[in-house]
């Protein structure tokens, strides 16, 4: 496995507590695909309450002080490592992690000036195409050809050689009505469906954020690609991380806003010429998960899961309510413990392309599936929601962002409703699966029943200093946190086969999209993974991959 390589706290733990734990889940007949645990029990007091919303907020923040933790980072390495002592601080076992192999890319500047006619200097560029190529430090000097509306089609004169500008008829426009053919029950207190059909729901990381293939162009001879987004303001655009799943493309790109775009456009019908900057630093490192196991009486689990790499507070913040999930069962009395084993897995790779994510760690965690009664996927709690609009610009409604729940149909889909009114996890829409935005659906695909819980925001991949946490409502949070807990407790209750009936997709294929094949995955060795150290606070710039895009250059917290 490559990576930086010395002993890490989580091997000096497993050399003093893996003897005792590994009796304990050996007991538990947990230990065979995970060969082994750490054991680290704090002292209890009383029991731990579900969070404040100020809990809520101090430990989003704590997370977002780490800066974006975008795959493989320094930043998301050092976050896993907090996630992991927060579960050992809990009283859990953490099971020895999984690491892929990938080859990190970080953008380190970015820019686009115009040289001479009309209108000559800097173009405002909203943001960078993910993992396209890099250009040398002193960029591309070319001129601009337009290329029409893409994605492209047949021959563009002038392409060779040149920097191409196209226009995307994206974000495409939608409204929330879009979730009506899947959603069998809607909660929004006061509001009837024409409001939820109402909904603006144009979101930039739908398109382009799954991605605009750049091989085309490359077959045209160009030397790189910009692309207007037509239907998205620079406000909106600014810092997005898009395409977030993207592999790695052979030409630059970058994506600059309607406005700026209309001005570049007839820059480009002139043919004047342009130098067009991406740098970008690529390593191979090893990226880590983080499992951790609350024994239960019962060799049934109940997972819960989500991943760990994210460029801000919504992005993705499910590992830290599952802190406080964790804090809270752990800290019960026996007797008013849930009866099944909880497991929390926090992996990697949502944010890299081609990482099996739910996937791979189903694949590698086989007995803790096979006895899950139940799986709980959660993404992005506590948003506010922002649209993006031509007469108003970018700015916040004053509602919650619409909170979709993928549900397994029949007594999984009954709970999740009936928890969802007691909570007041307003604005949410049960849906039925498939197919399944989300990480969650590899679990209904191998048979598991599941929700998925996911909101996604308009700023849901934006990198920015303050990482949004002035879009985070922390009640919201509490609340929908506060809710998963009661789910859990009441799918505990059920017999596993009560939970199963009711869904004829269950553990049928389509529930997720395709996976790409899987990087090399291997146990955790002992490698140099950056520890907790103190709090670097965002405001100082993106982090790796991310950063101050108004210059063009990306700021680096911590080791790259």
């Amino acid at each position: 496995m490559s990576g930086d390589r010395s002993l890490t706290r989580r091997q000096v733990l497993a050399r003093a507590g893996a003897g005792s734990a590994t009796l304990m889940l050996g007991s538990q007949g947990l230990v065979g695909d995970a060969g082994g645990a750490v054991l680290l029990r704090s002292a209890r007091g009383r029991a731990v309450p579900l969070p404040s919303p100020a809990r809520v907020r101090a430990d989003f923040q704590r997370m977002v002080d780490f800066g974006p933790r975008l795959t493989g980072t320094g930043a998301h390495h050092r976050f896993v490592s907090w996630l992991e002592r927060q579960f050992l601080d809990a009283g859990l076992d953490l099971l020895p992690c999984d690491a892929y192999d990938i080859e990190r890319w970080t953008a380190t500047g970015f820019g686009l000036r115009v040289l001479d006619g009309p209108g000559a200097g800097p173009v405002k560029v909203g943001s960078y195409y993910v993992r396209s190529n890099e250009t040398p430090p002193g960029g591309i000097t070319a001129p601009l050809v337009y290329g029409g509306t893409g994605p492209v089609t047949g021959p563009l004169p002038g392409a060779k050689g040149s920097i191409v500008v196209v226009d995307l008829a994206t974000p495409p426009p939608a409204t929330a009505g879009i979730f009506f053919g899947q959603s069998t029950f809607r909660y929004w207190p006061g509001h009837n469906d024409a409001d939820w059909a109402a909904t603006d729901y144009t979101r930039s990381w739908v398109a382009p954020g799954l991605g605009v293939p750049l091989a085309p162009y490359e077959a045209l001879g160009a030397a790189a690609v910009v692309f207007i987004l037509d239907n998205i303001s620079y406000a909106a655009l600014k810092g997005a991380y898009l395409p977030f799943t993207s592999g790695f493309e052979p030409l630059p790109a970058l994506f600059v806003d309607r406005d700026t775009g209309a001005q570049l456009r007839q820059q480009a019908l002139a043919g004047q010429r342009a130098r067009f900057v991406l740098t970008a630093r690529r390593k191979r490192v090893a990226t880590p998960t983080a499992t951790a196991v609350l024994p239960g009486a019962s060799r049934e689990t109940i997972i819960f899961n989500t991943h760990t790499d994210g460029q801000n507070f919504a992005e993705e913040n499910g590992g830290v309510a599952f802190v406080h999930l964790a804090r809270h069962f752990a800290s019960l009395p026996k007797a008013k413990r849930l009866r099944r084993t909880l497991v929390f897995a926090c992996w990697p790779g949502h944010m890299y392309g081609d990482i099996p994510e739910t996937h791979g760690w189903i694949e590698t965690h086989p007995k803790l599936v096979q006895r899950a009664a139940a799986a709980l996927t959660v993404e992005h709690l506590g948003c506010r929601e922002w649209t993006d609009s031509r007469d108003r610009g970018y700015h916040a409604t004053g509602e919650p962002e619409t909170f979709g729940v993928y549900a397994t149909q029949g007594k999984v889909s009954d709970l999740t409703r009936e928890a969802i009114v007691r909570h007041r996890v307003t604005r949410s829409s049960i849906l039925r699966p498939p197919p399944q935005f989300g990480v969650g659906g590899a679990f209904q695909s191998a048979g598991v029943p599941q929700i998925g819980a996911i909101a996604g925001p308009a700023y849901l991949v934006t990198v920015s200093p303050n990482g949004e946490m002035d879009k985070l409502d922390e009640r919201l949070a509490a609340r929908q946190i506060a809710w998963i807990a009661d789910l859990a407790r009441r799918f505990d209750r059920v017999p596993a086969a009560d939970l199963r009936k009711g869904d004829s997709t269950l553990g049928q294929p389509g529930s997720f999209p395709a996976e790409e094949a899987p990087h090399h995955v291997g146990k955790c060795a002992p490698a140099k993974r950056p520890g907790g150290g103190g709090s670097q606070s965002g405001s100082g710039g993106g982090g790796a991959g991310g950063g101050d895009h108004t210059n063009g250059r990306v700021t680096h917290q911590g080791p790259s």
